[in-house]
């Protein structure tokens, strides 16, 4: 499932951020430790609230953006989660994997103090975990990070070492590991949702 049917309609779409970003916003909703509601992540994805025209066309949006919402958990819950096919990178084309990754580390920013919550659950309870997800959990944000802006990622690189180039010449191979990246970002979700009270899903092994 995709947004794609959602965006075929210009008067639904004008209200939305671009489709690639809403898909990588609400997996990274879905991918918090404490799940959110619905009121919590559609002011990430709705660009015009006040433009929209009605309730009708108001419920059509949220109905269609919940329905994905909830295909992105039960994909995690079955372990059926893979990259979307548009997430690929090459050199001048890669403008939806860029506006997929934003979306997903603007969830993940917005939900950090979750994300910091369950970490301190399991820092309480499970110490000995803590170094190897800290470092798992960092490689993936800045596997994120880099392609949400690869020219950014470039020219940092250039700036630390000179190394923008040989980093440019690499980022077709290295955006082959972003789905294992993604995997193992949603199974670190799932870890520490598991220290928490009350939540319907954990994504556990």
């Amino acid at each position: 499932m995709d947004l794609s049917v959602l965006y075929q309609d210009s008067q639904q779409s004008e209200f939305l951020h671009s489709q690639y970003y809403v898909e990588g916003c609400l997996l990274g909703a879905c991918a918090c430790p404490e799940i959110p509601l619905p009121d919590v992540w559609l002011p990430w994805v709705i660009k015009h609230h006040h433009q929209i025209e009605n309730a009708e066309q108001a419920d059509a949006i949220t109905d269609m953006l919940f329905a994905y919402f909830k295909e992105c958990l039960a994909q995690m819950h079955s372990e059926n989660l893979c990259l979307p096919t548009y997430a690929t990178y090459l050199p001048n084309d890669h403008t939806a994997l860029s506006q997929w990754c934003s979306g997903l580390l603007v969830a993940h920013t917005a939900r950090e103090k979750y994300w910091q919550g369950a970490w301190n659950k399991m820092q309480a309870k499970s110490a000995l975990q803590t170094p190897q997800m800290a470092k798992d959990l960092k490689h993936c944000l800045m596997m994120f990070s880099t392609f949400a802006d690869p020219q950014n990622a470039i020219a940092d690189a250039d700036k630390k070492d000179g190394s923008g180039n040989e980093l440019s010449n690499k980022l077709p191979l290295i955006a082959k590991s972003l789905e294992q990246a993604l995997l193992k970002y949603v199974a670190i979700s799932g870890e520490l949702a598991a220290y928490l009270p009350n939540q319907f899903e954990t994504f556990q092994k």
